[in-house]
């Protein structure tokens, strides 16, 4: 009897290890498949989110090609505003600097000689 209980026991230890075994199997695939669906989530949610940045940048920022027509455009507008003034002032630039030249005072030079001389 005692040799009945004995066995009773030994294989209800074998069941209960053979359950645990095949658990842990279970969880282990569970957790694998776990982690795969979300290694998939992840890279989905990471392409949707480089596409919708990329729109945002299209949208807000617009393509690389249409900055540099407008730049150039902005550029182009500057130089020739550039240039109007410096035909407007020409004139008088170049009177000034003959003027300047042309106009010494030697009172000036005079007094600075004599400076120099004490």
């Amino acid at each position: 009897m005692s040799d009945d209980l004995i066995q009773k026991l030994l294989q209800a230890e074998q069941t209960a290890s053979k359950k645990i075994r095949e658990a842990r199997a279970y969880r282990t695939k569970k957790v694998h498949a776990a982690k795969v669906e979300a290694i998939q989530e992840i890279k989905l949610l990471r392409d949707e989110k480089l596409k919708e940045f990329e729109n945002y940048k299209k949208e807000r920022l617009g393509s690389t090609e249409e900055q540099t027509k407008e730049n150039n455009k902005r550029t182009e507008i500057e130089i020739q505003k550039i240039r109007k003034q410096a035909q407007v002032n020409q004139n008088q630039v170049v009177d000034l600097l003959i003027k300047t030249v042309l106009n010494v005072d030697t009172q000036m030079i005079l007094d600075q000689n004599k400076k120099l001389k004490h």
